[in-house]
């Protein structure tokens, strides 16, 4: 065999494609597999943090609205006064 002083280890591959990957499917099209693929390793984990983040984000705010939803839902609903009131006479 060679050296294999200039290559990387076979996990850094299944590493970056995961990166790749990951950055083109949940950006929803806003990357291009070949853009990510030659983006400084510094950009795309750059880019990585930033969807992570927006994600993060996303789902609090969801979470918030639901519960929200969930609090305003478990209210009984009056019913106005005098609706519902018959006189029999």
């Amino acid at each position: 065999m060679g050296s294999t002083f200039f290559t990387l280890p076979p996990q850094y591959k299944i590493q970056l494609h995961e990166e790749i990957f990951n950055l083109c499917y949940y950006s929803q099209g806003a990357f291009t597999q070949d853009v990510v693929y030659n983006l400084p390793v510094y950009l795309r984990r750059f880019y990585i943090r930033k969807l992570v983040d927006v994600r993060t984000k996303e789902n609090e705010d969801v979470k918030k609205a639901q519960q929200e939803a969930k609090s305003s839902s478990k209210k009984p609903a009056r019913p106005p006064t005098g609706a519902g009131k018959r006189s029999y006479r």
